[in-house]
């Protein structure tokens, strides 16, 4: 390890990056509770997607807060990092607690309420915690400590998909997807789950003696209506064991519509919510614990500098006047609404017959690959943190994404969750590798080559014939999503020299890409249920992935045209560092 990478105080680093854990964690729960608040309340692909908005709108409007109470006074400067950051990590936690009266009032706005109030905390952690970790050490050395950062972020992702999994639906069931079945077979299975269900919520509303008797009727005759029409299909299967497939996965798709708009008695949606208190309850004990561990522990506010006359420089300081930065905020704005999109709307996109039909209990697995390649590919740019020779840097290369790729499997495994379709994925993990050698550490050159990689896994992804490999072009965008974060942010304020402050909060803000970009893909993905016959021979949520392609296209315009702009200005070269929002 190089002198420079000594300088780093390691513990108090390996402090603060445990709050780089918590933003991963949350941020794949998100991805979670969609699929289930959006059956629990009856909601359509958009109004689900109202759970990323409120997330993610929080960081827009903490930054925004930040920003102006700033203009007056130097918040960080002023109370200090360490008191900054817990009382981040005070406000998740009261965000967190919101979710048992939520559950126990079956209320979707509370919920969204109280995932906003999280994402609030998150903002001033946000604020706090990326310059703080550039400043614990020798400031050549910062963006690799971001890596660092950047990469437990995502191992957050990867496992709290997992474990919010096992708290919500249990461990998988792995001993019977160990022999092939037959597609009427796979098809028959959905039927007798589906079935299931419903089995137990008419069951559940029989128990029901809060709700009208008008309310718990009609739900029941509607659930009925619904088992009576899969028990029709189930015999009709039985009689025919050799018939096609595919008039049976068009009725299971008509009934599964059919009983998605059944809208059930209060009492029973509270029920549904119970488990969702326990994993939100432990995490807001968490976010006290580490937040008092953070306020007593060792780490040193940087040295204080003397304020200037924020007022003055704010006057002066016109973002028109820095293309990079516009263009940067844009690219931001369409980064972070890239990532979430393409997972938001997976459990929608899998769920289709189309991909197999994949229910709520069996998505997590899928989550868990996509935040892991994101945790993939900011590991392989943590390899860069040691100082060694060119044969053992490029062996580290290929070492630490199989050794990523087997913490997902592992996880997974451990979950009793079936990964036997996963072991074709080290073909996007080695092609994604070969393009960040060809990118090397040139921010601009980096961006551009993720951005046309990303495009082009978008495209195969929408034309592939085969749904079992197309779905894998989809989640491999978080691998060339996964170093992009630093690159933007790199070319965005450079050369904005004691501007770079005010510049980094309007970046920051910038998250609400995330809250915004699902929306608009959500809202493709329900054409389905106006226009069932879909566009171009694939259904409308498949289409959808547009959204993303159009996304990665501006990151690599980005990354080519920004360059320029700089050269312009006298900058010849900017280094990334691969680390994560």
């Amino acid at each position: 390890m190089s002198s420079e990478n000594v300088q780093t105080k390691w513990g108090q680093f390996i402090s603060l990056i445990i709050v780089f854990f918590f933003w991963g964690f949350v941020g794949s729960a998100n991805d979670i509770l969609i699929p289930v608040f959006k059956k629990v309340f009856t909601l359509s692909q958009v109004q689900s997607q109202l759970v990323a908005w409120a997330f993610y709108a929080a960081y827009f409007v903490g930054a925004l807060i930040f920003f102006l109470v700033s203009l007056k006074s130097d918040v960080l400067q002023k109370f200090g990092y360490k008191k900054t950051l817990s009382a981040g990590l005070i406000v998740s936690a009261l965000g967190s607690f919101l979710f048992i009266p939520a559950a126990s009032f079956g209320s979707f706005p509370f919920f969204l309420s109280a995932l906003f109030i999280v994402g609030l905390g998150f903002s001033i952690q946000q604020i706090v915690a990326n310059p703080l970790a550039i400043k614990m050490g020798n400031p050549s050395t910062g963006a690799h400590r971001l890596t660092l950062a950047g990469g437990i972020n995502s191992f957050g992702t990867t496992i709290g998909a997992i474990l919010l999994g096992i708290a919500l639906f249990g461990m998988g069931d792995s001993q019977d997807k160990k022999r092939e079945f037959q597609p009427i077979e796979i098809v028959q299975n959905d039927f007798i789950k589906l079935k299931k269900e419903l089995t137990e919520n008419i069951k559940e509303i029989a128990n029901d003696n809060v709700d009208s008797k008008t309310i718990t009727e009609s739900a029941t005759a509607a659930l009925t209506e619904q088992v009576n029409k899969i028990d029709a299909q189930l015999l009709a299967i039985s009689q025919n064991s050799n018939a096609s497939v595919k008039p049976f996965v068009k009725q299971y798709e008509t009934i599964e519509k059919d009983v998605a708009k059944i809208q059930l008695p209060l009492e029973v949606v509270k029920t549904k919510l119970k488990l969702v208190k326990f994993p939100f309850t432990i995490l807001g004990f968490a976010f006290i614990i580490v937040a008092i561990f953070m306020n007593f522990s060792k780490i040193e506010d940087p040295v204080k500098e003397e304020e200037e006359v924020i007022k003055v420089a704010h006057e002066k300081f016109n973002i028109l006047d820095y293309p990079q930065l516009y263009l940067g905020m844009l690219g931001i704005f369409i980064y972070v609404g890239t990532e979430v999109t393409i997972i938001s709307n997976l459990p929608a996109l899998l769920k289709t017959a189309e991909f197999g039909n994949v229910l709520e209990d069996a998505i997590a697995p899928f989550i868990a690959l996509y935040w892991g390649s994101l945790m993939i590919g900011r590991w392989n740019g943590g390899v860069n943190v040691f100082n060694t020779s060119n044969l053992v840097n490029t062996a580290l290369k290929f070492i630490v994404p199989a050794i990523a790729f087997g913490v997902i499997i592992g996880a997974n495994i451990f979950a009793a969750h079936d990964v036997s379709s996963f072991y074709i994925y080290p073909i996007w993990i080695l092609l994604f590798i070969a393009v960040s050698f060809v990118g090397g550490k040139n921010a601009g050159k980096t961006l551009m080559l993720f951005g046309a990689s990303g495009l082009l896994m978008m495209l195969a992804g929408l034309v592939c014939p085969d749904p079992q490999i197309a779905k894998f072009f989809f989640i491999s965008g978080g691998l060339f999503l996964s170093i992009m974060w630093p690159s933007i942010f790199d070319l965005a304020i450079a050369g904005l020299g004691k501007n770079t402050g005010k510049a980094s909060s309007f970046l920051i803000m910038m998250i609400l890409g995330g809250g915004v970009i699902p929306l608009v893909q959500g809202s493709i993905c329900d054409l389905d249920l106006t226009s069932p016959g879909g566009i171009f021979g694939i259904t409308w949520t498949h289409f959808s992935y547009i959204v993303p392609l159009i996304g990665f296209a501006y990151l690599g315009f980005y990354g080519f045209y920004c360059p320029k702009i700089l050269k312009r200005q006298g900058i010849n070269h900017v280094e990334g560092g691969g680390g994560g929002h």
